[in-house]
């Protein structure tokens, strides 16, 4: 499988989605309920899984600076986000894909009597 983000409107690849590269995003999942760490160490560890993630050269490419004080802290928040998504978006699209299909199979008659269930139910409520 192939993982894409797109930051500033240039997209950059991503590893395949491993063990190591899982324990790592677990890692930086954890930041904000750490209590041990103080709010640099925090964008540290977000830093650095950017950098270990897409390479140091397209981080600094991503962020204008490979320094932690020039950056802007959001836009690399928004870019962990976006690994984030990007690994769990191929497991989402087949949930999506297999709740559309068991609801694609179910009789147009049962979602008719469905429809008008629920609408009496909120003929009563609103009374």
């Amino acid at each position: 499988m192939e993982y894409t983000i797109i930051v500033d409107g240039k997209g950059y690849e991503l590893p395949k989605k491993t063990v190591a590269v899982m324990t790592a995003l677990d890692g930086v999942m954890k930041v904000d309920t750490d209590i041990g760490l103080s709010v640099r160490q925090k964008f540290e560890k977000l830093h650095t899984f950017m950098k270990d993630t897409v390479g140091s050269e397209k981080c600094e490419e991503m962020f204008g600076s490979d320094k932690l004080e020039e950056i802007d802290l959001s836009e690399l928040t928004l870019a962990v986000r976006k690994v984030i998504d990007a690994y769990d978006k191929p497991i989402a699209d087949y949930d999506r894909e297999k709740t559309m299909s068991k609801f694609n199979d179910i009789p147009i008659e049962k979602v008719v009597s469905l429809t008008k269930a629920a609408n009496t139910m909120t003929s009563f409520s609103n009374k």
